[in-house]
């Protein structure tokens, strides 16, 4: 798989975004007795993830060449 070599910030501030999002249905699905909070914390934690990955790999590569 090839990550987009020009990931931008706004990839890392997606990605915090969605990470937070995740978080906050974590905390939720504790307090609340609703059925899809732990599809969408998982849903949102894999996003987030994917996008923090494309932004660091790409900073990363270019640190390194």
């Amino acid at each position: 798989m090839k990550i987009h070599p020009q990931a931008t910030k706004g990839h890392l501030m997606v990605g915090i975004a969605l990470i937070l999002l995740s978080l906050g249905s974590l905390i939720a699905s504790f307090l609340l007795d609703i059925q899809i909070l732990p599809v969408l914390v998982f849903f949102f934690g894999v996003w987030g993830g994917v996008e923090t990955g494309r932004y660091l790999e790409a900073w990363m590569g270019k640190r390194h060449v």
